[in-house]
């Protein structure tokens, strides 16, 4: 390591918390069959994703705030001819979505990796598993055959290489976005944020702010759930998340709803006042 890397100051380790690349693994593809192939972005300083219609460019962009914790079922909704977005890309036991990121330098012993499967048991449900290492082809394929979360798991035990059990999608985004848990497994999902978060302090609702970010039209409710989201962080008690006091009065909320509709309705009469020439 280099003078200037081991001299790096608290303000430039936080900086290189970044996410380094996405690796796609033997995942689906439109036939509905595995790719039998890796592939990857690296989403550093922005990624052009090319290709003809219909080949995955916009089912691989929605994938990244997987990384942060954000559920499938809020990126895709099934129905009406769209398939499930884990059963779609994870077709098999065989297939994984892996997020390499570095948490404060640049130094192999700081990079992380989150794998992605989906249950043996539920083809619709992931399951989450982080490594204390980088991305490495040979934990997912061996003598040209992919491997299942199981046969990645002892490859990694043969080399020493740390790892967490596995998590759910709710286990998973409080490790990954440094969250306090309600739940039983709360010491162990701080203590695997210690060793496994993509930040050094809590980054709550940042997987709906990417997930926002990625989408064509942002709506109201997306903005209403990250204030909804913030508002339980700053103010609820954990024993009580969800619900929120408000200090107003029945008056003054039934008040602000009056003037509310009021400027709606007036709103609404804008075209007819220009027609007016007023």
């Amino acid at each position: 390591m280099s003078d200037s890397n081991e001299k790096q100051t608290p303000a430039a380790d936080e900086a290189l918390y970044q996410l380094r690349r996405m690796v796609l693994i033997n995942v689906g593809t439109n036939v509905h069959m595995p790719s039998g192939r890796f592939a990857q972005i690296d989403p550093r300083g922005g990624a052009a994703v090319l290709g003809d219609n219909g080949v995955g460019k916009t089912t691989n962009l929605r994938l990244f705030p997987l990384f942060f914790g954000h559920l499938p079922s809020q990126l895709v909704v099934a129905g009406g001819g769209q398939e499930a977005l884990i059963r779609f890309v994870l077709p098999t036991d065989a297939s994984a979505i892996a997020f390499e990121y570095s948490r404060g330098s640049n130094n192999p012993t700081d990079l992380r990796m989150a794998v992605i499967r989906r249950r043996s048991d539920d083809p619709d449900v992931p399951v989450y598993r982080l490594y204390r290492c980088g991305f490495s082809t040979d934990l997912f394929v061996d003598a040209g055959r992919f491997l299942t979360d199981e046969e990645t798991q002892q490859k990694a035990l043969e080399r020493n290489i740390q790892t967490t059990a596995r998590l759910t999608s709710a286990e998973y985004r409080h490790v990954i976005l440094r969250t306090p848990s309600v739940s039983k497994e709360r010491d162990r999902l701080r203590r695997y944020s210690v060793e496994w978060s993509f930040g050094p302090k809590s980054l709550d609702n940042l997987d709906r702010v990417v997930a926002a970010m990625l989408k064509k039209h942002i709506s109201f409710s997306d903005i209403v759930q990250v204030a909804i989201g913030m508002a339980q962080q700053d103010h609820a008690p954990s024993s009580e998340r969800g619900r929120i006091a408000y200090k107003q009065g029945r008056d003054q909320i039934e008040r602000w709803l009056r003037d509310y509709y009021a400027c709606e309705q007036a709103l609404q009469l804008e075209d007819s006042v220009k027609d007016l020439g007023l």
